[in-house]
């Protein structure tokens, strides 16, 4: 039987493995400059969490979660999204009490059964930043704004921000009623799903991609039309919090977010670089949300950011970022048995003053020796025979230019500074 990837999910070789890395340490050195702490989570939790939290009508709880059953009777998930189960453990440790404010982030893999495409797998990967304690909009202005000039300085490509306000729970109900009577009124030109939607979850209806509907959904009532007070002054006052800092931005009505545990304001970053999967990163408040999980009224806002798609349009934007090229800076070959001793010494040397190297152990022959070394792209093959054993060296080549001499193996430091500087390219 030949074994390979289930599908929906993906293997990632080197060197793009290497570069995926280096673009998660990147986000993660962005969240921290603002202020953000790291925090690991599970990769499975209760079933109810997600579907109290997400919501029960939603597509990620009824056709795209991982759900499995334990042998002591448990409904388990594996997480489709990271920020109910950050709130369940800042719930659990004590860290969303009232009156507390903690910046929390978390990277890793989520899952979904979606129909898998360019961009979007069953098992991707998210990084995502949640300021829980606050509700004033100038700190969603500030996380929003934090993205958007990363956003900007690596160049991604066609990047727009969208926005608009959810409201909130005293003036989402009277919305959401008039909502429902206007799609009611076109129930027979709806795609199903739509119909289906308007009586389950109505505010999702206006998030259809199905062209049928686009000329009902368009002329919809818009949710900012009916805001309170509050939800109005916050929204204004994000608003031209991104307007003073200079961050572009789309009023765009139909912007709902997938998932039933938003309020005040939402936003997504997308790009048509990527053609349908163009949301790339988004998030919004959820000032509700502790309370529904059975805190106390501890508001929050957060965002993530889909790996995947980043790499893409990185990628297209030619900022991806690289590992140095090639990883490993020499490669040694033992020239006979008595060398392959005083190899390991110095591989061991070397490595502690932070020089990438590998044995060539296995290749007797030296032309095997230098295939092996051009596979694995090495820029420096390190050859010992009795000569260099007798006389404390390594006659090392540069793989390139051809240029080769012998060189004092110790001390290590010595060493390493020729490979670092004699010949770096």
């Amino acid at each position: 039987m030949k074994f390979q990837a289930p599908r929906g999910v993906k293997d990632l070789l080197p060197p793009a493995s290497e570069s995926f890395r280096r673009l998660e340490d990147e986000i993660r050195a962005l969240f921290v400059l603002a202020g953000f702490r790291e925090i690991r989570l599970p990769i499975f939790e209760s079933a109810e969490l997600f579907a109290r939290s997400i919501g029960e009508s939603t597509d990620i709880v009824e056709k795209e979660m991982y759900v499995f059953s334990t042998k002591g009777g448990e409904t388990l998930a594996l997480r489709p999204e990271g920020t109910a189960s950050l709130i369940r453990a800042a719930l659990e440790h004590r860290l969303a009490d009232p009156g507390r404010i903690e910046r929390l982030y978390y990277q890793g893999p989520m899952f979904r059964h979606e129909r898998p495409q360019a961009g979007r797998l069953r098992q991707f990967h998210q990084a995502g930043a949640e300021l829980i304690g606050s509700s004033d909009p100038d700190d969603d202005v500030d996380l929003i704004a934090t993205v958007s000039r990363h956003a900007q300085a690596t160049s991604i490509p066609s990047s727009r921000l969208l926005i608009n306000s959810m409201g909130c729970a005293e003036c989402r109900p009277a919305y959401r009623e008039v909502l429902v009577r206007y799609l009611e009124k076109y129930r027979a030109d709806l795609c199903e799903t739509c119909r289906k939607r308007t009586e389950t979850n109505p505010l999702r209806v206006l998030d259809c991609k199905i062209p049928q509907c686009q000329p009902i959904l368009e002329s919809a009532p818009h949710i900012t039309d009916f805001l309170c007070p509050d939800s109005r002054n916050h929204f204004d006052h994000v608003s031209r919090g991104l307007e003073g800092e200079g961050i572009p931005f789309t009023l765009t009505h139909r912007l709902v977010r997938g998932l039933d545990y938003y309020t005040e304001t939402a936003f997504e970053w997308v790009s048509d670089a990527l053609g349908a999967q163009s949301t790339w990163a988004a998030g919004g408040r959820y000032n509700g949300l502790v309370r529904q999980l059975g805190g106390g009224d501890v508001p929050g806002v957060g965002l993530a950011i889909g790996f995947e798609r980043l790499f893409l349009l990185r990628e297209l934007a030619g900022t991806l970022p690289h590992f140095p090229d090639p990883a490993v800076l020499l490669a040694i070959h033992p020239l006979e048995e008595a060398a392959r001793p005083y190899a390991h010494r110095i591989m061991a040397s070397l490595r502690e003053h932070g020089i990438p190297v590998v044995g060539l152990f296995g290749k007797t022959r030296m032309k095997k020796a230098f295939v092996q070394a051009e596979r694995e792209g090495v820029r420096f093959i390190g050859l010992l025979g009795g000569d260099e054993l007798s006389g404390g060296t390594i006659t090392i080549k540069h793989l390139q230019s051809g240029i080769q001499k012998t060189v004092s193996a110790f001390p290590p430091e010595d060493l390493a500074k020729t490979l670092r500087e004699t010949w770096s390219p």
